[in-house]
């Protein structure tokens, strides 16, 4: 069944022909995935989706916000709200209340394409995103939309789940079991896709280019786990305590991927009966250690995922692969 990008639905279109406003300047304002596995597992043999570009994340969600600001990071960006189209540039802001708020506000570069922007909940949380953004009134909360290039959701999510100084090849099995979850699971929420949550993948800001996350990012571009044939919501957890957990035996029917257990000789040596997390497909303590070990990613993932191969989808490979 063929399927839109998980981003199009909340792709922000280019703003209609009105007039541009230049505001003055105000003061400025800051994974325990789910447990649902085997309905993941149906659900992304059903759905499984066509490799997406870009992907939708809610952020801030579980602050449930009343007040939000936006303020462009670098370069200017476009609100457009209603029928007027408002420039920010420096440290202009623009505050945003569930109270006053009736059309959607959306925000972009003034072509409507991706940018940098900030978002913050006053006295709470603020991070940079890049991409488009559109906050819209929920039920008693504000809702805001992150639609972003997939390779940089997955770097911020490799950014935010590991340690700073883990080897690069431990970076890189999270960055193809990030971009994996990412490619084969179906839309999470009602409002938007994923959350920036360990209900789905815990992300912040995008890393620095040149830092690891970015680079274990770009150097695994496009690869994902498959598993017959498909692309595999790879789940992961932070520490297993010696070994990871199988679905089977477990009294629910497998039509994905059951998850083998397998031993982690780091864990074991290092945080017997410790654990931190499902337990499911790969242990980001014993990768790291695997890692530092002299273990390629792919043999970190062919340790954790036994029966899963990596490689790129359909739509990227070369004729003749």
């Amino acid at each position: 069944m063929m399927r839109k990008k998980l981003g199009d639905r909340h792709r922000c279109p280019k703003p209609p022909q009105s007039r541009i406003i230049h505001i003055t300047p105000t003061a400025r304002g800051q994974r325990c995935l789910s447990p649902s596995f085997l309905a993941i597992s149906v659900l992304s043999l059903l759905f499984c989706p066509a490799f997406a570009q870009s992907i939708d994340i809610g952020v801030f969600s579980l602050f449930r916000p009343l007040e939000m600001r936006v303020t462009p990071a670098s370069n200017s960006v476009l609100v457009t709200a209603g029928d007027q189209r408002i420039i920010l540039e420096g440290h202009q802001v623009f505050p945003i209340q569930l109270a006053q708020l009736s059309p959607t506000v959306r925000v972009s570069a003034r072509d409507g394409s991706a940018t940098d922007f900030r978002l913050s909940i006053p006295g709470k949380i603020e991070r940079k995103f890049h991409g488009t953004l559109a906050i819209r009134p929920g039920d008693h909360k504000l809702i805001a939309v992150v639609t972003m290039d997939l390779e940089i959701a997955v770097a911020s999510v490799v950014a935010a789940e590991m340690p700073l100084h883990t080897p690069i090849e431990a970076l890189k099995a999270q960055a193809v079991a990030t971009r994996s979850y990412y490619a084969a699971s179906p839309p999470r929420h009602d409002e938007f896709s994923f959350c920036d949550s360990t209900h789905c993948q815990f992300l912040r800001e995008p890393p620095a280019q040149g830092t690891a996350a970015s680079r274990a990012t770009k150097e695994t571009r496009n690869l994902l786990l498959e598993y017959a044939g498909k692309p595999l919501p790879a789940q992961y957890s932070a520490v297993c305590g010696g070994r990871t957990r199988s679905l089977e035996g477990e009294g629910e029917p497998i039509a994905g991927y059951p998850y083998y257990s397998v031993p982690c000789d780091y864990c074991r040596r290092h945080s017997p009966g410790v654990v931190q997390g499902h337990q499911l497909g790969l242990c980001q303590s014993g990768a790291a250690g695997m890692a530092a070990s002299g273990a390629t990613f792919r043999a970190i993932l062919d340790h954790y995922y036994p029966g899963a191969n990596v490689a790129e989808p359909r739509a990227h490979r070369q004729p003749g692969y």
